[in-house]
């Protein structure tokens, strides 16, 4: 059994309704600078803590992704964060930004777009909007989404910062708890991993990772063999061979 990192107990005054998932109202805990929350679909736990952890074997810098600790929260298994956010910062997804100004979902005005038209029509609207140019911070997370096979990348995972100045900036890659084939309900585990791969479908611009990971161009430098080094040392589970296995088949 792996080590947890935390062992907590909050009661419902810690308890926050985080809006905008895509099974609805998300609730999560917020205690002394973190995020907790509790198992939804399948293992979410182990699949964030092995998604950030294959981040941190990237040029990445830091701040530009969350990671994230295992362990129990009320007794159940959960996953933390720390916040990402300074004292003087807000937080905002691009959702909630596009239709506060438009008074239309993003989701809705794209979806009948092919995938550049898509691609430009986001990229212009904040640019014209909040001056911020999403290109390189599309990049990478569509790069992390491509080699860890995120299913739930809609645009309320995906957000920006704004300091109490007005100045901008994108958000650090957060909530990959439906990537490694977990809670995709078409997922049989008696088939190899090279077959369960083929019933991924990506969001938001476009059901294929490749086709995104193309459009945007490569976010990041993996270390293939410091990464699969690691893995190969965690104890063996569905998620972490679906992990290994990406890695190792994809040309990164």
């Amino acid at each position: 059994m792996a080590k947890l990192s935390f062992d907590v107990k909050l009661t419902e005054d810690f308890l926050i309704d985080t809006e905008g998932t895509s099974d609805g109202t998300q609730c999560k805990y917020f205690s002394d600078g973190f995020w907790y929350k509790t198992n939804n679909e399948g293992q979410e736990d182990l699949v964030e803590y092995l998604v950030s952890k294959m981040l941190s074997f990237t040029d990445l810098p830091k701040d530009a992704f969350v990671s994230y600790e295992r362990g129990l929260l009320n007794g159940k298994a959960a996953c933390r964060s720390k916040t990402f956010l300074s004292p003087d910062e807000t937080f905002t997804t691009l959702e909630r930004m596009h239709g506060n100004v438009t008074g239309e979902p993003l989701y809705i005005k794209i979806r009948t777009m092919k995938l550049d038209e898509s691609v430009d029509y986001v990229l212009k609207f904040f640019m014209d909007i909040i001056g911020l140019d999403l290109s390189e911070y599309f990049s990478r997370v569509f790069t992390a989404d491509y080699i860890t096979l995120n299913e739930d990348r809609h645009f309320h995972n995906l957000g920006v910062i704004m300091s109490y100045d007005g100045k901008y900036r994108p958000a650090p890659i957060f909530d990959n708890g439906k990537s490694l084939l977990n809670a995709n309900p078409s997922i049989n585990r008696s088939l190899p991993i090279s077959e369960n791969v083929k019933r991924v479908v990506a969001r938001p611009f476009s059901g294929s990772h490749r086709k995104m990971y193309e459009k945007f161009g490569k976010g990041f430098n993996l270390d293939k063999d410091a990464a699969l080094k690691w893995l190969y040392t965690k104890e063996q589970s569905f998620y972490r061979d679906v992990l290994i296995y990406q890695i190792e088949s994809l040309d990164l």
